[in-house]
């Protein structure tokens, strides 16, 4: 049930489908509001659906995308630009906002948010972030953690006792990656970063703006001695996305590359630093050649319903979208790729860019090699 009410009464709601809802304000362009939206939802058991982000498991409570989100409006259509919610691949298209919530929970529970969290009495956690993408939060209890200052920013690690190892190792590796990341493209714009071990299903790792979810399923994995590549693969790609996703934002749904690939190719410079580049290379060619055996029609520039119930997804838009930054990387050089991708970084921040924005940018920066590049790309289905 949602309701809705500004300062003159109640509003029309307009059920859109089952998690979206439009309500038709009187407004001209420019002008303040205020609306107080009221409604519930029962959170299902784990794994509920999609990456299992919404649901509730032993000791943690994910609740990603729970709270209203600032849609983008297009000019061209005229519209809001409200994409289909579909079970795979990531739905937020957004643009930032300043969130400012208050949290009312068991007080043997702890929030961890996006955003920095005080807790401000019994069971109540005040949580406040600007320039935000989105608002998600986490639930946990039984759980411990360890941090450290690393040029001003606090990164934290939450993880169950028994992970502890895991838990230090994915503190450890977010610390360095942010570092690599912001020597390449700039400031981490955030005053926190936590990561937190939680269920996950068809996903290693989801981020969200100062916030990164990690499947705890690669934390025992890493404490047995496996997952020696995948586990700094995670956070590789994850502090990647506070950079492509969290500062520049895109439509995650229409252009999932835009955002997915750039992130892959980036983790490639972490990777790199710990000594794992030739292994994640070959894991980005298998993976993007088992994707195309999959779903043959595809090309790392598809949207997501070109990938039904997720076929090829990762392997084509991910790996194989980083195979094709390499490409570019060799047309033009990695100080001129790298010139241009913090350009686009300076030109976005904090707005929402498409394809063809970043696109641009590369021709410019790269001139007729890059465009041929594009060119064998764009037709890389067999």
């Amino acid at each position: 049930m949602v309701s809705a009410r500004d300062d003159e009464g109640e509003l029309p709601v307009y059920p859109v489908d089952a998690a979206t809802f439009e309500i038709l304000l009187p407004l001209s362009r420019g002008q303040t509001f205020s609306v107080t939206l009221e409604y519930a939802a029962e959170i299902p058991p784990f794994p509920g659906g999609g990456y299992g982000t919404f649901s509730v498991a032993e000791d943690v409570v994910l609740l990603a995308q729970a709270y209203p989100l600032l849609l983008p409006w297009d000019e061209e259509r005229e519209s809001w630009t409200l994409e289909p919610i579909l079970s795979w691949g990531d739905q937020v298209v957004a643009e930032v906002a300043d969130y400012s919530v208050t949290v009312k929970h068991p007080p043997t529970w702890q929030v961890v948010a996006t955003g920095e969290e005080r807790i401000s009495g019994s069971g109540i956690t005040e949580v406040h972030g600007r320039n935000l993408r989105e608002f998600a939060f986490v639930l946990i209890k039984n759980y411990t953690g360890a941090s450290r200052m690393a040029d001003g920013v606090e990164i934290r690690s939450w993880y169950p006792q028994e992970l502890r190892g895991a838990g230090g190792k994915a503190l450890e590796l977010c610390v360095e990656a942010l570092s690599i990341y912001r020597e390449l493209f700039g400031e981490y714009p955030f005053p926190e970063l936590d990561v937190a071990a939680v269920p996950l299903v068809r996903a290693a790792g989801v981020e969200f703006p100062g916030l990164i979810l990690a499947g705890i399923e690669y934390y025992r994995r890493y404490q047995t001695g496996e997952g020696e590549l995948i586990f700094p693969m995670i956070f590789a790609h994850e502090v990647a996305h506070q950079w492509w996703y969290a500062q520049v934002g895109s439509d995650q749904v229409r252009e999932p590359w835009v955002d997915e690939a750039l992130a892959t190719y980036t983790s490639g410079f972490a990777m790199a630093n710990w000594g794992l580049y030739g292994e994640l290379r070959a894991y980005w060619e298998r993976t993007y050649e088992l994707g195309r055996s999959r779903n043959p029609g595809a090309t790392p520039f598809d949207p997501l319903w070109r990938f039904p119930e997720g076929k090829g997804y990762g392997g084509i838009v991910y790996s194989g979208g980083a195979l094709f930054f390499l490409e570019l990387e060799k047309a033009m050089g990695r100080e001129r790729l790298l010139s241009a991708l913090t350009r686009y970084l300076t030109e976005f921040r904090w707005k929402l860019a498409t394809g063809k924005d970043l696109l641009s940018i590369l021709v410019e920066e790269g001139g007729e090699a890059v465009e041929g590049v594009i060119r064998d790309w764009r037709r890389a289905v067999p």
